[in-house]
């Protein structure tokens, strides 16, 4: 009988890292754009940062995985 694998919560790591990266980076876009005004300028410039920030993440942990191996 194969052997199950396993879910590992820990494997969804880098995942929910940057995609926590970019939803807080549009979430503060859209309070911004709520309180301030200026439509579409602050949701794009915060959701390009939180790409930005969510890539550094992955880049981090990349090389923490490659340095373990």
């Amino acid at each position: 009988m194969p052997k199950k694998n396993n879910l590992n919560l820990q494997d969804f790591g880098p995942v929910t890292s940057f995609s926590t990266s970019i939803i807080s980076g549009l979430l503060i876009g859209l309070l911004i754009q709520y309180f301030i005004g200026y439509e579409p300028v602050p949701v794009i410039i915060f959701v390009l940062i939180g790409i930005y920030d969510g890539s550094r993440r992955m880049w981090q942990i990349s090389k923490k995985l490659e340095n373990n191996l």
